[in-house]
């Protein structure tokens, strides 16, 4: 195994979705690619006030990036590269993983079972479904069902 893709959309439970992929990298001796897609499909649509929202998409991958490089500096014994972009991520984290030869996925999932999964669909889940390198869920709640 030498490369780890993990994927996050930064969300208050990224530290503990990165930290279990960098102890794995770290034990297995792998690469780690950092990768946000920011989904073009359900993000924020504002109201037509006329005001420019051009400028949205280009603010949110800096901040994204400058997170993610906030976090590389945490391990300086791995060798992390970082990928940030604009897609959906159901499709794109499968296809940079098979685009990058990545050996496993890494990912979270909250375990939801609410109307926004039914509707929009876990991330996750597909992930799961369709990809044809292995996945490893790091579970975000903290309880049983």
């Amino acid at each position: 195994m030498n490369k780890i893709l993990i994927a996050t959309d930064l969300s208050e439970q990224k530290d503990i979705i990165i930290n279990e992929g960098m102890i794995l990298a770290t034990h297995l001796n792998a690469d780690v690619e950092l990768l946000t897609v920011i989904n073009k499909n359900l993000d924020f649509i504002p109201m037509d006030t006329g005001m420019n929202f051009t400028n949205q998409w280009e603010a949110r991958k800096y901040l994204a990036e400058n997170t993610l490089q906030e976090i590389k500096e945490n391990y300086p014994q791995l060798n992390i590269k970082i990928s940030v972009f604009i897609g959906t991520p159901t499709e794109d984290i499968i296809n940079q993983a098979i685009k990058n030869k990545s050996s496993i996925i890494v990912m979270g999932t909250q375990g939801k079972n609410d109307i926004s999964q039914i509707i929009l669909g876990s991330t996750a889940e597909h992930v799961i479904r369709h990809s044809p390198i292995p996945v490893l869920i790091v579970p975000l709640n903290k309880y049983a069902h």
